[in-house]
């Protein structure tokens, strides 16, 4: 069985690619067989997306609602069964050295990420699995968290204050 490493860049979204913050349970609790799985959706560009698709992997994504490609879940079970395929996928920061989660904490939505899967044949012919590998955050914008409430204050490099732009739709008269 043959396997094919691919690498991919793109818009990273959703990114639990961390032990500590894996998906536990999954659509309908998938992952809970496997102790949890890694995951990331990544919206590719019509490059990328052929690079995937020429490498015989099912993945096929759907298009992304904001026009920008199609988006791809990547998976990596916690627990595959064997030390290769199982744990944390390899996260890495744009100068090669590792990412921690303690310290560098969660990857963004919107931050520009590139994966590398493997992507191999399994013993049925229609049946080829994509895994994911490794994520290396080239560009990142940090998670901001969705409270509900008003943002604070944007503050700049000089450490000023600036608030945030506010919409004409949204001035009570």
């Amino acid at each position: 069985m043959a396997t094919r490493i691919v690498k991919l860049t793109g818009i990273g979204e959703w990114a639990k690619v961390f032990e500590d913050n894996r998906d536990m349970q999954g659509y309908d609790g998938v992952y809970e067989s496997c102790n949890g799985a890694c995951t990331i959706d990544l919206v590719l560009d019509e490059d990328n997306m052929a690079k995937l698709k020429a490498s015989r992997s099912i993945k096929r994504g759907k298009p992304d609602p904001e026009g920008r490609g199609h988006t791809v879940r990547f998976v990596r079970k916690f627990d595959g069964g064997q030390p290769r395929n199982s744990g944390a996928p390899i996260v890495l920061k744009d100068d090669g050295t590792p990412w921690t989660y303690a310290d560098d904490g969660t990857i963004g939505n919107g931050s520009t990420v590139e994966v590398t899967l493997s992507v191999y044949d399994t013993r049925m012919a229609n049946i080829v699995g994509t895994r994911l590998d490794k994520v290396k955050v080239i560009e990142h914008l940090e998670y901001v968290p969705d409270t509900g409430e008003t943002p604070p204050p944007v503050t700049e490099a000089n450490g000023k204050s600036v608030p945030h732009p506010v919409a004409e739709d949204d001035i009570l008269f």
